[in-house]
């Protein structure tokens, strides 16, 4: 690290939301050594040493950096995921660099990738880890793992496809040799798909993909590596098969009934709603483009997300928060539109704060290293102008976040005033 990073910072903060839930605090500081936050506490408690640099954040809200549990920054949010088809390998890769720099600059310092083509996401995660481009923490699941004729099977009726997207894999075996091939990349995650998706063409959106013996050998393989297992399933026997199975996270969840949230909550696994995706889809509907096959069963489902959410939320299901950026007209940048809409379908401002902090660090294996501004914790840290707790809808204002700090170091500068 260099010397100038080293230097203690201090930060005086107006209102300081933690991202634990407990209320805000006024008047508060925190103290910032390297990339790790040394103390938390009121100006009468921290004791800012003389050679410090301060942030005068004192008229703005501070909070931690808000974390993206599923985003795919290798799509840019066309009508169709094959749109894809249509670019060369490095163009993919740009993109992706300006999707990761655009969602760094709306506050977002940390974003689980769940689902990028050649190992991209692996390659852009070291990219940012090295400082060769900006962008948030990437933790990165490489290639979705999908049976065939499955969500993830991306092979045209013709017999082509983009297939590099995703692995094949039938039975258990294949199942385990798809996982090692991936953790052979360097992946953080293992993605799968238990049930249909909206954006595939051919499977119903509720049918089961994967056995609960499948799904139960990509957890012990990913387990060997000390990995987890994050589940695409909207359907509710997709949903219950990924539990049993050992899953730690349950992305979209949008068929959930009372006996698979309570199966949820029992074992600790995360719903990831991702309300924003069905949101977009059916807003820009056909005429923008959207394939029929993805609107017909957008509009099938469409009641189910926020209810759904509504349930884990009722049933104690650890809520986290994620936007599934990349799908249809879900750009990336704009993912602070989800905290809206968990508001809309019944969370306070807080529980979607805290769902977008705290829990989404714990969602994906963060937890006690960022997500909550606590001593020991990394400095990713957020200053906002207004009151998200008063409206969420301020933290989908690009202009009003005036500052994004990444492990002690301050990325985006809108003009916070720094003395020293």
């Amino acid at each position: 690290m260099m010397e100038a990073e080293r230097r203690l910072k201090a930060i005086k903060c107006g209102t300081l939301i933690d991202g634990t839930g407990e209320n805000s605090r006024r008047n508060m500081v925190i103290l910032i050594e390297g990339d790790t936050i040394r103390d938390v506490g009121s100006e009468g408690e921290v004791e800012i040493p003389g050679d410090a640099e301060i942030i005068d954040a004192s008229k703005l809200t501070v909070m931690p950096g808000l974390i993206d549990a599923h985003v795919h920054l290798c799509i840019n949010g066309e009508p169709s995921v094959f749109a894809l088809l249509q670019y060369p390998p490095g163009l993919i890769q740009l993109m992706a660099a300006r999707n990761a720099l655009q969602t760094l600059e709306a506050g977002f310092t940390t974003v689980r990738d769940l689902g990028a083509p050649m190992g991209f996401a692996i390659s852009l995660r070291e990219a940012i880890n090295r400082g060769i481009m900006r962008g948030p923490r990437i933790l990165a699941a490489g290639r979705i793992i999908s049976q065939t004729g499955g969500h993830g099977d991306f092979r045209l009726p013709i017999g082509i496809g983009f297939e590099e997207f995703s692995r094949l894999a039938d039975g258990v075996d294949e199942m385990r040799k798809a996982v090692r091939m991936e953790l052979r990349e360097g992946v953080d995650w293992i993605k799968i798909c238990s049930s249909g998706g909206v954006m595939s063409p051919r499977d119903p959106v509720d049918v089961r993909q994967f056995t609960v013996d499948e799904i139960r050998a990509a957890v012990e393989e990913a387990a060997a590596y000390g990995r987890s297992v994050a589940s695409h399933a909207h359907g509710t026997t997709g949903i219950k098969n990924a539990v049993l199975a050992g899953v730690k996270t349950i992305e979209h969840g949008t068929l959930l009934d009372e006996e698979a949230a309570e199966m949820m909550a029992e074992r600790g696994v995360y719903h990831i709603p991702t309300l924003v995706a069905s949101y977009n889809i059916l807003k820009h509907g056909r005429e923008a483009g959207i394939p029929e096959y993805a609107m017909r069963k957008a509009e099938q489902i469409a009641e189910y997300p926020a209810r759904s959410l509504r349930l884990s939320h009722r049933m104690g299901v650890p809520i986290a928060m994620g936007t599934d950026s990349g799908t249809p007209f879900n750009r990336h940048g704009e993912n602070a539109k989800e905290l809206e809409l968990m508001v809309e379908a019944g969370l306070k401002p807080m529980e979607a704060i805290v769902a977008a902090t705290k829990t989404a660090a714990e969602a994906i294996r963060l937890g006690g290293r960022t997500g909550v501004l606590k001593p020991g914790m990394w400095a990713d840290i957020i200053a906002v102008e207004g009151d998200p707790l008063s409206d969420i809808r301020v933290l989908q204002d690009k202009s009003r976040i005036k500052m994004v700090m990444k492990g002690g170091v301050i990325e985006v500068d809108r003009g916070v005033e720094v003395i020293g």
